[in-house]
């Protein structure tokens, strides 16, 4: 009875959410996996998500650049626990606003290429099965490179020739804003067709960052900076053994509070909870009084605050 209790309380948790909306840029969603009781702590978690938000949506050429004082917390959005891991939201207007202020060169519309490959052999014959390969792996790349592959998008289109044993010439034309090109190269170490799936990741990071954000590039859809400079991101863990009916009360009286921007729960059994609490100022000194009138003991700590 307690287990299905708790499984009703996640979803009515979960409920208080605002549910993601259909036009969500897909790469800001970070899926990780790890046992649940091994599970890094939320910031660890949120720490690990980032650099590969980073290999999305920053260039290349900017990545190895991207400063080493960045804090995670202030860019998540929400997390999703599951049951082998989480998935971690990030914000993408607040995202957006750091890599500007900052100067790291970066793509905001995701990338999207409808991606052919004609692979022929030295005597002209296509090589049918290999370039279904080639294509397989790319599209198996896609999401990790932060692009989409579609028949509905600008065509990319790549033609390998294998010109003897050794070297091959890859071309490329179609409609994005890669310019149309050819270039040979010498494949003579260790699998040649690990080397033809590597060249082709390279021209699609290649194809990907021709899409560097600009404000002159900017569309009118796209999401406006959000000024973080005020609030207040922290972590609140609850240790009480309460009733469903009385833990749901407890989040909405916090959620409704006007201080209170955002309550995002992480982590809810029986006993403990713990939550992501955005405040819209930079002030938590209220927090202590607001649950010593509910009959809980309020603690600062390093993350945030712990209630007891």
């Amino acid at each position: 009875m307690l287990i299905r209790l708790l499984s009703l309380g996640v979803v009515l948790y979960l409920a208080l959410i605002p549910s993601a909306q259909a036009q969500e840029d897909p790469r800001f969603q970070i899926t990780l996996h790890f046992e649940q009781s091994q599970a890094p702590s939320l910031p660890e978690q949120v720490q690990q998500a980032l650099p590969i938000l980073w290999q999305r949506i920053v260039t290349q050429k900017a990545l190895p650049n991207i400063p080493s004082d960045i804090k995670p917390m202030p860019l998540l959005l929400r997390v999703h626990p599951q049951a082998d891991g989480s998935t971690i939201v990030f914000n993408p207007s607040r995202v957006w606003s750091l890599l500007e202020k900052r100067h790291i060169a970066h793509i905001r519309d995701i990338p999207m290429f409808h991606l052919q490959i004609q692979l022929t052999n030295r005597f002209g014959s296509s090589m049918q099965q290999s370039e279904e390969e080639l294509l397989h792996d790319a599209q198996r790349q896609a999401k990790v490179l932060g692009m989409i592959l579609t028949d509905n998008a600008p065509l990319l289109a790549m033609h390998i020739q294998w010109l003897d044993d050794i070297q091959a010439q890859l071309s490329v034309r179609g409609q994005s804003r890669l310019p149309e090109f050819s270039e040979t190269r010498t494949l003579d170490m260790g699998d040649p067709f690990a080397h033809l799936q590597h060249w082709v990741l390279d021209i699609l990071m290649r194809a990907r960052d021709a899409y560097v954000w600009s404000p002159q590039t900017a569309t009118s859809h796209q999401p406006n900076p959000i000024d973080n400079t005020h609030d207040l991101k922290l972590i609140l863990r609850i240790e009480q053994e309460a009733l469903l009916s009385e833990q749901v009360a407890l989040e909405r009286a916090l959620q409704h509070d006007p201080r209170v921007a955002q309550l995002i729960p992480v982590y809810l059994n029986h006993h403990n909870r713990q939550y992501v609490l955005t405040l819209k100022q930079a002030d938590d000194s209220w927090i202590s009084s607001w649950f010593e009138q509910r009959g809980m003991t309020a603690t600062p700590n390093a993350q945030g605050w712990l209630i007891q």
